[in-house]
Parts: C-alpha cells; sequence; structure tokens
C-alpha cells in the first residue's frame, strides 16, 4: 500500500450497488416462487396461457436484473479499490509529487515513481562497425553470443562492481543519427549500490582473450610522440620505451604493445630520472585497484 485515496462517494456508491443487488435477489426468488405455483396450476387448467407467460416473463426479468446488479456492484467495488493505490511490485520509492489533502486526476501526472533497482539494467552502445565485426567472427544466435561474454562494472569511484551481469538485449537496428547498435545488461543489485541513471564503465571480454601486460597509470607518460614508460634494463639503466594502452582496469593500463613479460617499469621517481643514467632499482608491488604500492607483496603483483 502507498496512498489512500479520498473514497467516500466510492464507499456510497458501493452500498448503493449492493442494496440493489439485495433487492434484484429478492425480486429473482419471489419471480421463481410466482412461476413454479403459477407452473402447478396451469397444469390443473386453472391459469391460462397469458398469466402463465407474464409469470415467465417476469422471471426472465428478475434475472436481467440481478446480472445488472452484479455487474453494478463488481464495477463499484472496482473503484473502491482504485482508492488504494499499491505497488506492482519490490522496488524503491521516489518522492512525493503530493501533498496530503492535495485534488489529484489521471491528468495530474504521476504521485511518485517505484524503481525496480535488483536486478538493474546497463543501457550502452556499440559502435557499428565493432559490432559487424564481431558478428562475423562469431556466428550463432544472439544468445549464443551473449553467453560468451564476460561483463563487469567500474563505478564512479573506481572501484570494481562485485556482480558480473549477463547481456540482456541487442537492438535490430542501428541508430543512423550516431551510428551505434543499442544494447543493454542485467546485473544483480542486492545491495542496492548501483542507482537508476549512475554513470558506470562497462567492461566487456570475450572468452578468446590473449595475455597483455597491464602497467600502473602512473607509469605512463606522454609527448607529442606518443605515449611511453621508463624501464630497468639488466645493467640497471634507464631506458624509454613507446607503448601502444588499452582499456583502463582500476589503477592499470592494459598496453597492447611495446612491452614484454619481465620488464622492469619505473612506476616512483619519474622526475628524477631519465633515459641513460643507472639506477638502483627497489621492487615494489601494487594494488591493481588503488594503485597503492608497497614494499611486500600484500597485493597481487
Amino acid at each position: 500500500m502507498l496512498f489512500r485515496l479520498e473514497d467516500t462517494t466510492a464507499s456510497a456508491s458501493l452500498k448503493q450497488a449492493e442494496a440493489e443487488l439485495a433487492a434484484a435477489r429478492a425480486e429473482v426468488e419471489s419471480a421463481t416462487k410466482n412461476l413454479r405455483r403459477g407452473e402447478e396450476v396451469a397444469g390443473k387448467g386453472f391459469l391460462s396461457d397469458a398469466d402463465l407467460d407474464k409469470l415467465k416473463d417476469r422471471f426472465n426479468a428478475a434475472q436481467s436484473q440481478l446480472q445488472s446488479a452484479e455487474a453494478a456492484v463488481d464495477k463499484a467495488r472496482t473503484n473502491l479499490d482504485y482508492a488504494e493505490i499499491r505497488a506492482p511490485f519490490d522496488g524503491w520509492i521516489g518522492k512525493l509529487n503530493f501533498d496530503v489533502g492535495a485534488v489529484v486526476n489521471p491528468s495530474s501526472g504521476p504521485i511518485t515513481e517505484v524503481l525496480v533497482t535488483d536486478p538493474i539494467y546497463v543501457q550502452f552502445e556499440v559502435n557499428e562497425a565493432d559490432y559487424v565485426s564481431y558478428r562475423r567472427a562469431n556466428s550463432g544466435s544472439t544468445r549464443d553470443i551473449a553467453s560468451q561474454l564476460s561483463l563487469s562494472l567500474t563505478l564512479p569511484d573506481g572501484e570494481s562492481y562485485g556482480q558480473n551481469g549477463v547481456l540482456d538485449f541487442a537492438d535490430v537496428r542501428t541508430d543512423n543519427s550516431t551510428g551505434t547498435v543499442a544494447m543493454r545488461a542485467v546485473f544483480p543489485n542486492p545491495g542496492a549500490i548501483l542507482l537508476p541513471g549512475l554513470y558506470v564503465t562497462l567492461l566487456i571480454e570475450g572468452q578468446s582473450g590473449e595475455v597483455q601486460a597491464l602497467v600502473p597509470q602512473m607509469a605512463i607518460q606522454e609527448t607529442i610522440e606518443g605515449k611511453f614508460v621508463l624501464l630497468v634494463s639488466d645493467e640497471q639503466q634507464v631506458a624509454q620505451r613507446f607503448v601502444t594502452t588499452g582499456p583502463r582496469r582500476g589503477a592499470m593500463m592494459v598496453v597492447e604493445s611495446g612491452l614484454e613479460a619481465g620488464d622492469r617499469v619505473i612506476v616512483e621517481g619519474l622526475q628524477k630520472v631519465r633515459s641513460g643514467i643507472t639506477v638502483n632499482p627497489v621492487q615494489k608491488w601494487i594494488d591493481p585497484q588503488t594503485g597503492a604500492l608497497r614494499e611486500t607483496e600484500e597485493a597481487e603483483q
């Protein structure tokens, strides 16, 4: 139950309809008795056919009146039920648009809104070229393709959302104005962390991935020539290496080219070093979500 509207008129209409229904039932009972008696005496020759027809007409009229009265009661009861506004599903209720005592009608607009938060939908768009390329590389129905994808979220504060989602909807046409395909994912939201209207970062991964390097965002620098990192060679000398970066993963960036496994990337003291100098590096570990550095291996390396 969300609201109760003033129901004086609806209650009075229901009482009147119920009274008319009781009268109609009494009329049917009386007409039934009279018709039964009339049929008995008509069989003995004491009642004319015309009078018997009148009894039958009265009985039929009473039956029709009873059906009309029953329909009137149902209509009045429905109108009274409309005075109680109930939530059609579990969810969150928003602010009230009217105060107690305000007059409302169907043209007044919504009194409030009720939102479903668990599960919750994430709407996004995919470039039409990427969409076509993926469909070409993956045969099968949309449902089969969706089952091969892993969907995760990064929240506005940079933290990863703890629940994975599934692809729920892909539009059947592209948007001519944007050149994109509208899509939708659904995520469980038992803790109500995700709110309607929230902007999040959606990460979509296929099952057939490849190993790529991850480096802290703080280690990546950029010039007009491109992005680069500073490395420490086996001779403890600093060297510059240009890289191509991919999507962000928490505090890390995917490096698509330019680095190999085992490369040592400088993440601290970047302003104190330059290419060609010899350094005495200290190995540290980084939390991939927060970017915090530690002297010991307390987080994922």
